[in-house]
């Protein structure tokens, strides 16, 4: 099969690693894939590394939030379907959705979209294709305004590369470019930071300095960016003036994230950095916006995978020394300690493996290039209500980040 993944950037985030590992399996099966996304951003060389044409697109240079949406990324994609005769596209984001099915239907090649988190309640395109859902509760979520029209839709969890994330990584080299310490009780948390996830880091750094506190060596150590780094960074500082040692470190976006899990004795995680903790095999703790919402053990974790592990299934704030309770147990356990550990790398496994996820994959595939080919009415129908629910809303959004951002400015 020839097949082009979508997804509108390659920068730090759980969602455009899950397609790269994806699109790495499905090249490894023998078909030709190809990558359409933005030039430039830090997981560019996890394409270079698979051998993964990237076909670059253009963002909107008054509207950007608008991603692909324009003309000229249009004519790309357009050109890139036929030049390379693709047979299936799969779009990781709804912007690469709304775009591919301005052409796809049209030419009967068949679109399939995954959707990796939580989608506005709003009508989507009346388009009867494949739907995937890397969590139950998206899928659960999505009936009302994203199910009407699909053919199936398909719960397909979020993939690991076990071959980078395993026990025996050295991670010597990346701990002292870092200046990370060798000893001590070694936290590990990485994350987009926004605002969504800036209540959790908070929390973090809230329960690490109760372990100091305590009197535990702690370092916790945040990997990530975003519009809230500043924020978070200033909190920081102050606990760290405050012990005059640096037991919180920033060490920005990275690559490198195998190292790092594998550098903690505790991982701290939402989302990827949970999965990428457990397949090293380390004690996770999930920790959401409202702060510790499990550590992950064979009782718990079903309820946890639920919800994408990223700690929704707690509604009430919790207190920072929940946290800090459950790392000291955990750290003075060395059972426990074990136990957690092996049944983490037991279940990603079982459940998270990329190349097991590429041949369920397939099947979806297959299945789509083996449907009725969609009618004329069908075809004017996503069309139009592409353009209303896709293109429109999509615009009125961006036009509205973009006038706050002309009247916010001095």
């Amino acid at each position: 099969m020839r097949i082009l993944i979508c997804y509108p950037w390659l920068e730090l985030g759980g969602a455009p690693k899950t397609a790269i590992t994806l699109a790495k399996g499905l090249k490894e099966r023998g078909h030709q894939v190809y990558f359409f996304s933005k030039k430039g951003g830090m997981y560019e060389s996890l394409l270079k590394k698979a051998d993964i044409p990237l076909i670059s697109a253009p963002y909107n240079s008054f509207l950007p939030h608008l991603f692909h949406l324009n003309t000229r990324a249009y004519r790309i994609l357009k050109r890139t379907v036929e030049k390379y005769s693709i047979d299936i596209i799969h779009a990781f984001h709804p912007i690469s959705y709304f775009l591919s099915l301005f052409f796809a239907p049209g030419k009967d090649i068949p679109v399939l979209y995954t959707v990796v988190g939580p989608q506005d309640r709003w009508p989507y395109p009346a388009y009867p294709g494949r739907i995937m859902f890397v969590a139950e509760e998206f899928k659960d979520q999505s009936e009302p305004f994203l199910g009407r029209y699909s053919k199936e839709r398909i719960v397909l969890p979020n993939r690991v590369d076990l071959d980078r994330f395993g026990k025996d990584v050295d991670w010597s080299d990346f701990a002292m470019k870092k200046g990370l310490p060798e000893e001590g009780v070694k936290i590990a948390f990485m994350s987009r930071l926004g605002h969504t996830k800036e209540k959790s880091v908070f929390y973090s750094m809230d329960a690490t300095e109760i372990l100091v506190e305590r009197g535990f060596m702690t370092t916790l150590v945040i990997a990530g960016d975003g519009p809230s780094y500043s924020r978070l960074l200033e909190h920081a500082k102050k606990i760290n003036d405050k012990y005059s040692r640096n037991l919180i470190i920033f060490i920005g976006k990275t690559s490198k994230t195998s190292e790092l899990m594998s550098w903690a004795d505790i991982v701290l995680g939402i989302g990827r950095c949970a999965f990428e903790g457990m397949a090293t095999s380390k004690p996770t703790l999930i920790v959401g916006e409202t702060g510790l919402a499990g550590v992950v053990h064979r009782d718990n974790v079903k309820e946890l995978q639920y919800y994408n592990f990223a700690g929704r299934n707690v509604k009430k704030e919790q207190d920072p020394v929940l946290l800090a309770d459950s790392i000291e147990e955990i750290m003075n356990d060395s059972r426990k300690y074990k136990e957690l550990a092996a049944f983490s790398r037991e279940y990603i496994i079982e459940n998270y493996g990329y190349r097991e996820g590429v041949l369920r994959l397939e099947d979806i595939y297959k299945k789509a290039l083996e449907d009725k080919r969609l009618s004329f009415y069908e075809k004017v129908r996503t069309l139009i209500t592409n353009f209303s629910y896709g293109f429109c809303r999509s615009a009125y959004i961006a036009m509205i980040v973009k006038i706050k951002d002309i009247f916010s400015r001095d």
